[in-house]
């Protein structure tokens, strides 16, 4: 009964909120309908006041154009010239102070050429007709010569300081708005108000007329041509704005209405007027219009406005008159209250109407039952909903799951779980069920189900605990043993289905990458090592330069297959980077050797730039940024057809222990306009498609995107269409201390394997000759096995103290024979290194697990493998010092000048002739500013001779001159002096050194 009467009670609100809802209608209705009979009023009263502004203002424009067209046709009448004295005593007979208040000037302009000025300042300054003295001060103001002038001749009053002032000069506007008005006849008003400050500031208007010099009888001429010769100036008034508003809107309330007053923009805005003359409302401000006058008070605001916007024309000008007022003081102050008095009326009578109803309709019927709505609900959700008790025995299903069961629902309510399905579905379920009555927590599962249609179907099940309220008062707050479990599962098979597939194909592509690996990599590792052991018994420099390339190109080849491998890695975020020390010194010769010969052949100059404090070691991963910057100044030379491309790199700002470095690539190729640079970085665009793809790897730039945020920066560019573009990127690296950088270890060289016994198992016949040699090379004994099983044979045979283990091998594999090692206890200390070309992170995973102890990708660099032997048998693997000259040391890079011009002797030999040439010059200068104790002017020159230098090879020479150049200041000039000697020293030694290396000068001229 308390359940009952608490229903009705909701029902009772519910009807009382429904009547006064009805009520507020009512009551809204009737007040909008009186709010628009008075807003309709008000329209119609701000209707009669804007139009009748708009009459006015219109009348008292067209009076002062008339002035002007007045002064016109004085002119006209006298041929186009007025003397001083007859302009004065016409402006009297106007009586402008009485009939035309605004008007603050009237004045005549008289058009001048540059030839008759001397004769026309003369003449002016003769002119006696008003003035006794005549004008001896007058100028043409500003001064300077131009082409033509159009010079305020006559003012009344007369103001000094407008007095030969040329309206066209310094000021294009004006002048365009001249040439308009005088090629077409009429009259021209200026487009934005002029600030005048005296007497007091206000903004002021001009309207001109031009005058010609017509003969007695004449017509204007009609052509453009015609107008121009006959062409003698222009007549014009200059007046306030407001006092003209003020004139014109004594008629009319400011304290109702308010006026704005614009300039339309343009002679497109004019015709649109004229179209909408009949219909003022559709003309509209612009934010092209220029303000004329503001007479809206700020206060002026709201949403409840009136406003319209009428046109005010003269001739072909157009001004745009804009009224505004509040609608509530058009209304007045009864017309605020009718709407209110009506709305009040309407609810009142409203409410009381539904109430009599109300007490007639009290004997309707109670709502529908809780649990049939509750059933309704769950019966049309797509899951399989029970409530079962402790006992196994349902409370409640859903319509689908008592279709599950294949029974209907109220059979299934009241029964076992085993009476309804199968028992060992039945006990699975459960199991599933059984840890919520335990724990008291909500858990969430996924599990088989089948139904009776025998189809077994993947379920995400949640299952809740329910404590039913077993207190007696009703708050369901019960904190005892659980006494039922509520699911709610939902059908996944799909999703479990695709998961499947998604996970087949992974590992379809993963066992595709580690045979691509495979496969690439075995010939890889012939390359580089045959390429490594020829290089050291090649004597000729040329054979050594073109190993280097061939070695060089190859690790880039497999750093590219690298980055392909790790692609999947690299898209899920899951890359690590590499920390190996290098310098950006020598990543600049690297790129300069792949990239040199191409930017050649273009005829473009590759330079490179890097800040002396980048010069010394730094950590990082050279691969990838070797790839990014390989990337962009590829594209730099493809698209570029001349000038220089230049790369250049920075400190930007420390990041605690890091540096970010800035790399710039500079061009002066075809650019890229401005709307693609957002989407630059991503889906591959260029601004030009019709140049192919002829070099480069294409990474592309959202590649270059991915690994610049590996390398934890930025990536961007700047570019103008035509001219060039800038791509940019930032990238931490980590500065080497100096004597972390001079402990490193060097690459390992002859005897550092001394009297070690090395099983290799290669089942490739190249491969093993390759690595027998290195490592024999480097004093290791090398047995050669050509699988597992025969490398179980060789160990059974005779001791080793390190094994290189390859992983595929036919008869048995590297992970079987490593397991069959590490089961044998005489083989427990026994050092199993894996040399394998599967380079994947699940391929190094399992060698690891299998026991191996170190591992190596192949190809690996020679220096690499025998470093790593060494270290897994705990030998220093240190090359001795040979004392040898470093590359920056030496007189000149051979290799650097062969990759600036591509290996062809007679291109080195010129360009490092011209070279000396130009040194030699640069030399003289650098001397004659030092002399004259400039150093800027000798800093100068060294810049100059630093790129040339670098180009052929010159590094030290290049470090000189880039030390010189940093000498700017007065108190460096000793220093400077310093460096310039030493600069002419190592020249001379630069020219020894190049005959030797180069032949004879007279040989390169033959040649």
């Amino acid at each position: 009964m308390a359940d009952i009467a608490m229903r009705n009670t909701g029902r009772t609100a519910a009807s009382w909120a429904g009547g006064v809802t009805l009520a507020l209608l009512a009551g809204v209705g009737l007040y909008l309908g009186a709010a628009h009979a008075v807003a309709v009023g008000a329209q119609a009263r701000f209707d009669h006041l804007a139009r009748t502004g708009c009459q006015q203002l219109d009348g008292a424009v067209h009076e002062y154009a008339d002035v002007v067209r007045g002064l016109a046709a004085l002119f006209q009448a006298n041929g186009g010239t007025v003397s001083r004295l007859q302009f004065h005593r016409y402006v009297e007979t106007l009586g402008v102070a009485r009939h035309y208040p605004a008007i603050e000037s009237i004045n005549y302009a008289q058009y001048v050429d540059d030839g008759a000025r001397a004769a026309f300042v003369a003449a002016v300054r003769a002119d006696r007709g008003v003035a006794p003295a005549g004008y001896p001060d007058f100028t043409i103001r500003p001064a300077g010569h131009r082409p033509a002038y159009t010079v305020l001749t006559y003012l009344e009053p007369h103001l000094p300081e407008k007095f030969g002032v040329d309206l066209t000069g310094g000021a294009p506007a004006v002048a365009r708005t001249m040439d308009r008005a005088r090629d077409r006849g009429r009259m021209a008003a200026s487009g934005k108000p002029i600030v005048v400050e005296r007497p007091a500031r206000h903004s002021a208007l001009a309207l001109r007329v031009p005058v010609y010099r017509i003969p007695a009888g004449g017509a204007l001429p009609r052509d453009v041509e015609g107008r121009r010769a006959a062409y003698a100036g222009s007549v014009g008034v200059g007046f306030s704005i407001p006092a003209l508003v003020h004139d014109a809107m004594r008629g009319v309330d400011a304290r109702l209405v308010a006026l704005q007053l614009y300039a339309a923009a343009d002679a497109a805005a004019a015709d649109a007027a004229a179209a909408d003359a009949g219909a003022p409302g559709r003309l509209r401000v612009n934010g092209a219009d220029a303000v004329l006058y503001d007479g809206a008070p700020p206060a002026l605001g709201g949403d409840d406005l009136l406003e319209t916007v009428l046109p005010v024309r003269f001739d072909d000008n157009l001004w745009k008159a804009r009224f505004v007022a509040r609608r509530a003081d058009l209304a007045g102050g009864f017309g605020r209250i009718v709407p209110w008095l009506a709305g009040a009326g309407g609810f009142g009578a409203t409410l009381l109407a539904y109430a009599l109803f109300l007490n007639l309709a009290r004997s309707r019927r109670a709502a529908v039952e809780q649990r049939r709505l509750l059933d309704l609900v769950l019966d049309n959700v797509d899951a399989y909903v029970y409530l079962k008790d402790r006992d196994r025995r349902y409370r409640y299903v859903n319509a689908k799951m008592a279709a599950a069961c294949g029974l209907p629902a109220k059979d299934v309510v009241g029964r076992r779980d085993h009476d309804v399905m199968p028992p060992a579905q039945a006990d699975a379920l459960w199991a599933l069920d059984r840890p919520v009555f335990e724990l008291g927590e909500k858990r969430a599962v996924q599990n088989a189900f089948a139904g009776t249609d025998g189809v077994v179907r993947q379920l995400w099940s949640v299952k809740v605990p329910v404590r039913f309220d077993g207190d007696g008062d009703g708050d369901g707050d019960g904190d005892g043993d659980v006494d039922a479990v509520l699911c709610v599962s939902t059908d996944v098979t799909e999703l479990h289905a695709l998961k499947a597939r998604a996970d087949a194909a992974s590992r379809a592509r993963n066992d595709f990458l580690s045979t691509m690996s495979h496969e690439i990599r075995t010939p890889m590792n012939s390359i580089l090592g045959m390429a490594y052991l020829a290089r050291k018994h090649a004597d000729a420099p040329k054979q050594r330069d073109y190993l280097d390339k061939i070695h060089h190109a190859a690790q880039h080849l497999l750093g590219i297959l690298n980055r392909v491998l790790d692609r999947p890695r690299t898209d899920a975020g899951k890359v690590d980077l590499e920390r190996l020390d290098f310098t950006l010194d020598a990543l600049a010769h690297d790129l300069a050797g792949q990239l040199g010969a191409q930017a050649a052949v273009r005829g473009l100059v590759l330079e490179f730039d890097v800040a002396p404090e980048l010069r010394q070691p730094l950590r990082g991963d050279p691969l990838r940024l070797e790839q990014v910057l390989l990337n962009l100044v590829g594209n730099a030379i493809r698209f570029s057809e001349r000038g220089t491309v230049q790369v250049r790199a920075r400190v930007e700002r420390t990041v605690g222990a890091d540096l970010l470095v800035r790399f710039e690539v500079e061009d002066h190729g075809v650019g890229i306009a401005h709307d693609d640079l957002a989407q630059l970085f991503g889906p591959r665009r260029e601004a030009d498609p019709a140049p192919p793809r002829h070099h480069g790897a294409g990474l592309g730039l959202v590649i270059s995107k991915q690994l610049v945020e590996l390398l934890q920066g930025t990536i961007g560019a700047t570019s103008t269409p035509g001219r060039g573009s800038t791509f940019w990127f930032t990238a931490r690296l980590q500065p080497v201390p100096a004597a972390r950088a001079a402990a490193e270890p060097q690459p390992a060289g002859p005897g550092a394997l001394d009297g070690i016994a090395i099983l290799l198992v290669e089942d490739n016949a190249f491969n093993q000759l390759v690595a027998r040699d290195l490592l024999e090379d480097a004093g290791a004994h090398v047995t050669v096995a050509g699988n597992g099983a025969d490398a179980l044979d060789r160990l059974a045979e005779r001791p080793v103290d390190c094994v290189l283990m390859d992983v595929r091998m036919p008869v048995m594999d590297g992970i079987d024979a490593t397991r069959r090692i590490r089961r044998d206890p005489a083989f427990a200390d026994l050092k199993v290194i894996a040399m394998t070309a599967n380079a994947g992170p699940d391929d190094q995973a399992r060698c690891l697990a299998a026991g191996m102890d170190e591992f190596l990708t192949k190809p690996a660099a020679p220096e690499t493998l025998i470093a790593t032997v060494a270290r897994a048998l705990g030998r220093n693997a240190r090359r001795p010092d040979s004392g040898a000259v470093r590359p920056a040391e030496a007189l000149l890079d051979i290799g650097v000048l062969s990759d600036a011009f591509g290996g062809q002797p007679d291109q080195m030999r010129k360009y490092a002739f011209l070279f000396l040439d130009a040194a030699r010059d640069g030399m003289q200068e650098i001397e004659r500013g030092l002399a004259a104790h400039e150093p800027a002017r000798a800093a100068a020159v060294a810049h100059r001779l630093k790129s040339a230098a670098r180009t052929v090879g010159a590094l030290g020479f290049g470090d000189l001159c880039a030390e010189l150049e940093r000498q700017l200041e007065p108190g460096a000039l000793g220093r400077a002096r310093t460096l310039a000697a030493r600069l002419r020293g190592l020249l001379a030694r630069l020219e020894r050194h190049i005959h030797a290396e180069l032949g004879a000068r007279q040989q390169d001229h033959q040649a």
